[in-house]
């Protein structure tokens, strides 16, 4: 899957239409420049930097259909009681500058996990520890099913559960993308395993959504932030921790045993309960369902179906099956 594959086109916006946004929160300001952010999937990103001012500011801007701007921004502020976030200083869905809500929020200074891997050749146990175990702390509120959350952070649509969801995506639109030796495979694991099913739907949290690499914001002193909260929801607590150990081809080689050890450990500093024994296992279980979701469409970006395939094989190899 190409990393620079969009979900929503990205909103180029003339620099007239841009400034006015920007000057609408902070009318006294003299802009110095205005860059687009290209990485991301959904939102319209662009940094700012003004005069006179050091610190720097994203420009936010929310596809038309597509808005959760105001359950991110409840989920900021859940989140900012916990851990490191950036600080939203603006927030306009009035649609009268221009037909799209748009916040302004704090730039993180920093490398994105993946670059900050990729820049040290390698994964420190300390950076793992520290990602896994402010994940923990976002997974302290439960729910009680798997569901859509409103901009109180409460349930507002419930999903189907994850028990029932692979053979709906494997027997839909996302089972005609993938090998169908790999789906007869994958679907005799689940039949012949529905125990193992129930313990990775055990219990619903507070997901992040979307815990890719992209996401995580590693700053020069080696704290982590986590950004783009924009499709959070309630999920099994394996849902974040499955796209996270997700295979990157880039940086798999310094993703190994220890790594997974010290993700662990984190993880239970922080944690409610421990997570159990098999918990791994379970993760990569749940993100078969995370990936199906991803071409449960008729027309899918090319190399994503073999992407996804490849991933599943690795995941049943893992299963011994």
């Amino acid at each position: 899957m190409s990393k620079d594959e969009r979900l929503f086109e990205f909103q180029t916006l003339a620099s007239n239409t841009l400034e006015s946004l920007v000057t609408t929160f902070n009318r006294k300001a003299i802009i110095n420049s205005i860059a687009p952010l290209t990485r991301g999937m959904s939102t319209s990103n662009y940094v700012v930097q003004l005069e006179g001012n050091t610190k720097k500011y994203v420009l936010r801007i929310y596809p038309l259909n597509n808005d959760h701007s105001q359950l991110e921004i409840a989920a900021y502020n859940y989140a900012r009681t916990m851990i490191r976030v950036p600080e939203i200083y603006f927030f306009d869905n009035s649609k009268q500058l221009i037909p799209n809500s748009y916040i302004i929020m704090e730039f993180i200074e920093g490398f994105t996990l993946g670059e900050f891997i990729t820049e040290n050749n390698g994964f420190p146990n300390s950076v793992v520890r520290s990602i896994s175990g402010s994940l923990a702390l976002l997974h302290q509120t439960e729910y009680t099913h798997m569901a859509l959350l409103d901009e109180n952070l409460r349930i507002k649509e419930n999903f189907e559960p994850i028990t029932s969801q692979y053979h709906t995506l494997f027997n839909g639109l996302a089972g005609i993308h993938i090998k169908p030796s790999t789906k007869e495979k994958f679907l005799h694991f689940i039949n012949c395993n529905a125990e193992l099913l129930k313990q990775v739907a055990s219990k619903h949290v507070f997901s992040h959504g979307d815990f890719i690499f992209s996401n995580i914001i590693v700053t020069p002193s080696l704290q982590t932030c986590f950004i783009d909260y924009e499709y959070c929801f309630s999920a099994p607590v394996f849902y974040d921790i499955g796209k996270f150990f997700r295979t990157r081809t880039n940086v798999e080689r310094y993703i190994g045993t220890e790594t997974i050890s010290a993700f662990f450990e984190g993880y239970n500093s922080k944690a409610k309960e421990p997570l159990p024994k098999e918990w791994y296992i379970y993760s990569k279980i749940a993100d078969v369902a995370t990936m199906l979701h991803l071409i449960n469409k008729p027309n899918i970006p090319e190399g994503w179906g073999l992407a996804i395939d490849t991933e599943i094989e690795k995941t049943l190899d893992l299963l011994a099956y």
